[in-house]
């Protein structure tokens, strides 16, 4: 910023000295309440010798350093001014009553606001993909039995279960092991007692819930036995 040179006339407040140099800096308070982050209500404050608007004089003073540097301005002279018309331990029109204490939404910014509502929303956005992630991870894999259709009633000792499982995944036909293609396909048999019976598919990834099956099948009295001496 150019510095500009002007005589003061020590007989003006420290708001109206204050004002001429933002004046013959070409400044709006609105521009210089977005270069400082300070808001404009203070800058006004400050210029009118409003001071019960301000804040706290520790807060004040910071508030005044970083507008007069704005400014180009002498901070140390611009200090002691306000010193002398405002005291240095608080402003005179509330020496007597308690002092109250600022409160934290006085000091935000939008910049603040912005900088809070982006952080929660990547916050929001990483939780709900690992989220996601986990859920795809701990879910129980796509499982299909072809044959035998649930209540199936048959003569045969022996029966065929086949089905198709996701690739890469554990099948298992009452306990047992079975082996899948390359697409995933499996079969196998199983030996049926007489009366029903309950043959349990169950499928799995690592770290996968489990996916089951239940066929309820039934070998009548009369069975063609299938075994071969």
């Amino acid at each position: 910023m150019p510095f500009v040179i002007r005589k003061f006339d020590y007989q003006e407040t420290l708001g109206e000295k204050l004002k001429a140099i933002r004046r013959c800096a070409n400044l709006t308070l609105s521009e210089l309440s977005a270069s400082t982050k300070i808001r404009k209500a203070f800058l006004k404050a400050f210029e009118s010798g409003d001071y019960a608007k301000l804040p706290d004089a520790i807060y004040t003073r910071n508030f005044l350093k970083t507008y007069v540097r704005a400014l180009g301005g002498d901070v140390d002279y611009f200090l002691e001014q306000f010193e002398n018309e405002c005291g240095t331990c608080d402003f005179t029109r509330h020496a007597c009553l308690p002092r109250a204490r600022a409160r934290a939404a006085q000091f935000l910014v939008a910049s603040r606001f912005v900088r809070i509502a982006v952080i929660a929303a990547l916050a929001i956005a990483v939780t709900g993909y690992l989220g996601n992630e986990l859920r795809a991870i701990v879910a129980a894999p796509d499982l299909l039995i072809f044959e035998p259709r649930d209540g199936y009633a048959t003569q045969d000792a022996i029966i065929t279960v086949s089905g198709v499982a996701e690739e890469d995944a554990r099948v298992q036909v009452n306990g047992a092991d079975v082996l899948l293609s390359q697409d995933g396909r499996f079969q196998t048999e199983v030996a049926l007692e007489r009366g029903l019976n309950v043959i349990t598919v169950e499928s799995a990834k690592r770290y996968s819930n489990t996916a089951t099956e239940y066929r309820r099948v039934v070998l009548e009295e009369n069975r063609n036995l299938s075994f071969v001496d």
